[in-house]
């Protein structure tokens, strides 16, 4: 499928996004329910009825678990960026990278920070029986200082807008892309081993608690995906169904590790979570029945508002439980959604693709001005020895929940 830039695009991909999405959406609506939220929030000996004791120990959370779901994301967001850089052409600015970059992710994002500010001001968060301890949690009288704060991306996310936490990793992996790009593109030979590696080192970081050596690893491991898609697509082009299938149940028991049981889960678990949420990009980039799934007109829409969807949901969410949950919190969740999916359409229209023309129109003036000022010694991203014609995914932030 064409952009209007001229370049193909991994359409079943960015319906994958829209799942996921999708699945961020659920998750922040099922942990405000009471029983549930108690759960989630940590205390996994609460009583629960039948019901609730099926949605969140059983094979059916995968529904609503959004940690995954940010596992796919980042992978994602790996693969993609990456792409780029496969293709063959004349030598990339990183500086026009960067200017491009900031802009496609930071507008956004303060743009969704000032959504949320506006609903606390317009609908203060209270606690309330009505509603989960999980809800209670992101109860908070903003000030200018953790405004300005969450506003950096660099730091960890109050609960203003909470979501906006997972931007930190991105704007790190931008940050370091020229790193990801130069791993990617060397020792093409052993790139299974480079996805064992990241996976080991994901391990550590969840053993040891470190959360740049939990995620950031797993960005690489998308940007190996990307530029071995081919290789990838070739090795698994004659898979039997049943092989297909076995990938899609390991990968989504492996991303539900973490609810198997009422135990509390192993050390590490997050590195099992990355291993199935790399199996299910996998799945989308190869499988034919998961590409036709991604590519059905419901996921591309989740996909396309996705970015939008995402950073302005929970304030949403938060601020229709506080108005409707004293008449029925069932009723307050569905508005909720409903709303949510709303305003991120609105969202998308009038700030995330007027950012993403921005940063394009900021990106063309930089190289203009780097061919103007010094167009032989200027730094440039060097391009692959073998350079196959892929096809390009448009450029997304990823996200994530908790």
């Amino acid at each position: 499928m064409l952009s209007k830039s001229g370049q193909t695009r991994v359409t079943q991909l960015d319906g994958l996004r829209g799942i996921a999405a999708l699945v961020v959406v659920a998750c922040h609506v099922v942990s405000t329910l009471p029983g549930i939220g108690n759960v989630v929030k940590g205390n996994r000996s609460a009583a629960l009825n039948t019901a609730e004791t099926w949605a969140v120990f059983s094979p059916l959370h995968v529904l609503w678990n959004g940690t995954p779901a940010v596992h796919v994301f980042f992978v994602l967001s790996g693969f993609v960026l990456v792409l780029p850089f496969t293709r063959p052409g004349p030598a990339r600015s990183w500086a026009q990278y960067y200017a491009k970059r900031f802009f496609r992710l930071y507008i956004p994002a303060w743009a969704s920070l000032a959504v949320a500010v506006a609903l606390i001001l317009l609908i203060p968060r209270t606690a309330s029986p009505l509603q989960s301890p999980w809800a209670d949690m992101y109860v908070i009288h903003p000030s200018v200082g953790q405004v300005l704060k969450d506003g950096l991306l660099l730091l960890n996310a109050s609960t203003i807008n909470t979501p906006l936490w997972s931007l930190k990793w991105e704007v790190l992996f931008s940050l370091l892309l020229p790193a990801y790009v130069f791993l990617a593109l060397r020792w093409r030979r052993f790139w299974h081993v480079k996805i064992g590696l990241a996976l080991l080192l994901a391990l550590v970081g969840a053993l040891q608690h470190l959360d740049w050596l939990s995620y950031l690893p797993i960005f690489l491991i998308g940007a190996v995906l990307g530029v071995e898609r081919e290789r990838i697509r070739e090795l698994t082009r004659k898979w039997p169904r049943v092989a297909w299938f076995l990938v899609a149940a390991a990968g989504l028991f492996l991303a539900n590790a973490e609810w198997i049981s009422r135990e509390q889960p192993i050390p590490g678990v997050e590195a099992v979570v990355t291993v199935g949420a790399t199996l299910i990009v996998l799945l989308f980039i190869s499988c034919g029945s998961a590409k036709r799934l991604g590519d059905t007109a419901a996921a591309q829409w989740l996909g396309r508002v996705s970015f939008s969807l995402y950073l302005v949901h929970l304030p949403i969410i938060l601020a229709g439980v506080t108005l409707l949950r004293s008449v029925s919190l069932p009723m307050a969740l569905a508005v909720s959604v409903a709303a949510s999916f709303a305003i991120a359409e609105l969202f998308f229209r009038y700030v995330e693709q007027p950012a993403h023309r921005l940063s394009m129109a900021v990106g063309r003036a930089v190289g203009r001005r780097i061919r103007r000022d010094a167009p032989a010694d200027s730094p440039a991203i060097p391009q692959p020895a073998e350079a196959p014609s892929p096809p390009v995914a448009r450029e997304y932030a990823g996200s994530r929940s908790r």
